[in-house]
């Protein structure tokens, strides 16, 4: 149907166009007489409606290409303007034998198509009066039958037309009608726009989520609709821009009274037959009380894991708490032992040390991490973790730590220095995993949209069941260690949204990798 508009739009233009020409060439002639057989304010007005059509014309053809659609009033005045245009060119070219009658199909064609059926059959009647009256010759007695069948035919070449546009406009009604239906009983919000982001289309349950008056959303960019309440780009304009398509990405997106509200968004590129994109289909669900689910099972979860921990816990701090029991009761038998004493004042020690650790590290675990959203260099980061190695293992001469691709940048969102412990951490592992000697590898690289970060050692490895366990608090295969800094990494790297997870390597040792959200930067998208 646009494209039918348009040809019809196009047609009257350029009529208009010729008329104000050839007009302008009648009235102003020269030696400054007039050659047109009409008074000179008929003349005035006549160039006066072609050239109010023009800019009317050209103004309606805009409106439907930003818009999609126009107000029923501006389609009124248009298509009567267009029949007054056709009508006065008739009457100067010729009356009903001039060429320019085919237009008045054109016109009925226009008006049924925009504005219906009724409609269409008015212009078709009053176009068929027009055409009678003007081919009506003067003596009524003499009226060939050729002129009967001329009227007739063209009387049903006008009936005919108003018929079909009028049909196609039934036709398109309905099946907007049900598209409407379709989308508004939808409880997913839905955004259509064009390849610039104009919104063409939307549904009631996207006004409802965004807080929308009804319809409002039409004609105006994504980028006033749908703003992330962090300041960074649309995405809607990102997907058009970098011709990707999002998958259930979540975001707080501001509503039309300044609130926010957390959107699940997924977007569909549409493309016409050349493959060229025309627009885009974003399709979005409010996902607070998913939210609010997802954080109540969180803590039901964080609960369970609570009390099975608090068995571990109980568990590890019995055997130190006997030992302190044990060394104070023989205290009690050595006091005239000196020597004996400071053994078990020292044993005593150790052991207090231990349990501190052991709950230190258990409050650590249970803590939840602080997620912050700053952008930092992940390769500045590990520039650092490795000097940090370097000089925490200086006294270890057979122990060499390698940074890989260090001269990229590689940008990533979070806690720098919750990230840093995790590094080193990892780094710490690898390193009394070799004994401290052997070469510890660290190695950056882009996978998709994510970072990884990988610590390669040349230790013993891991046997399958240390693979399945060595996440759990509490773990450890170390004489002193207490089995929670693993524990720990994993979860400051799930609220960071990355994974970590260890693999053993072909050539020997073990590859630990975290994998990391790149930071969104939507100007080198």
């Amino acid at each position: 149907m646009p494209w039918i508009i348009g040809i019809t739009r196009v047609a009257v233009l350029i009529v208009a166009a010729f008329g104000l020409y050839w007009f302008g060439e009648l009235f102003i002639s020269r030696g400054g007489v007039y050659r047109l057989a009409v008074p000179r304010y008929i003349v005035i007005f006549l160039v006066t409606l072609y050239a109010f059509n023009l800019i009317t014309g050209v103004v309606y053809l805009g409106v439907l290409h930003r818009h999609r659609a126009a107000t029923a009033i501006m389609t009124w005045t248009q298509v009567l303007l267009d029949f007054s245009v056709v009508v006065s060119t008739i009457s100067v070219t010729g009356d009903s034998n001039s060429v320019f009658t085919v237009l008045l199909v054109i016109v009925i064609l226009e008006a049924g198509l925009l504005l219906g059926l009724p409609q269409g059959f008015l212009f078709a009647m009053l176009s068929i009066v027009y055409v009678a009256v003007q081919a009506w010759p003067s003596d009524r007695a003499q009226v060939p039958p050729e002129l009967w069948y001329d009227i007739l035919i063209q009387s049903l070449a006008f009936l005919f037309t108003a018929f079909i546009s009028g049909y196609w406009n039934n036709l398109i009604f309905r099946l907007r009608s049900f598209q409407r239906e379709i989308l508004d009983n939808l409880s997913s919000g839905f955004l259509i726009t064009d390849r610039t982001g104009v919104i063409s289309a939307q549904n009631r349950a996207a006004d409802e989520m965004l807080g929308l008056p009804d319809g409002s959303a039409l004609g105006r960019s994504a980028i006033e609709i749908l703003r992330p309440e962090s300041g960074g780009e649309c995405p809607i304009m990102t997907a058009l821009r970098s011709e990707r398509d999002f998958t259930s990405f979540e975001f707080h997106a501001v509503t039309h009274s300044g609130g926010s509200k957390l959107l699940g968004l997924s977007t569909n590129r549409i493309y016409d037959k050349r493959h060229r994109l025309t627009g885009l289909i974003a399709s979005f669900a409010d996902m607070t009380e998913v939210d609010t689910m997802r954080q109540e099972l969180h803590r039901q979860d964080r609960l369970a894991a609570l009390g099975e921990l608090a068995t571990d816990v109980a568990h590890e701090i019995r055997n130190p708490v006997a030992v302190i029991r044990s060394a104070v009761e023989e205290l009690q038998n050595s006091i005239e032992s000196p020597e004996k004493v400071r053994k078990l004042a020292a044993l005593a020690l150790r052991e207090s040390d231990h349990l501190n650790r052991i709950v230190r590290s258990f409050l650590d675990f249970t803590r939840n991490p602080v997620r912050k959203h700053d952008v930092f260099d992940v390769c500045a980061l590990l520039r650092e973790v490795a000097d940090s190695l370097r000089h925490q293992y200086a006294d270890a001469s057979a122990l060499s730590v390698e940074l890989r691709n260090d001269d990229l940048s590689f940008s990533v969102a979070g806690d720098a220095s919750q990230i840093r412990q995790v590094f080193m951490n990892l780094g710490t592992n690898a390193v009394e995993a070799m004994d401290r000697r052997g070469l510890l590898a660290i190695i950056v690289a882009p996978a998709g949209r994510s970072i990884e970060i990988h610590f390669d050692d040349e230790g013993s490895g891991l046997a399958p069941d240390q693979v399945a366990r060595m996440f759990e608090p509490f773990y450890t295969t170390k004489q002193s260690g207490v089995g929670m800094g693993l524990a720990i990494c994993m979860r400051i790297v799930t609220a960071h949204d990355g994974t970590l997870r260890a693999v053993p390597r072909e050539q020997g040792g073990t590859r630990m990798t975290v994998r990391l959200p790149a930071a969104r930067n939507p100007q080198t998208e």
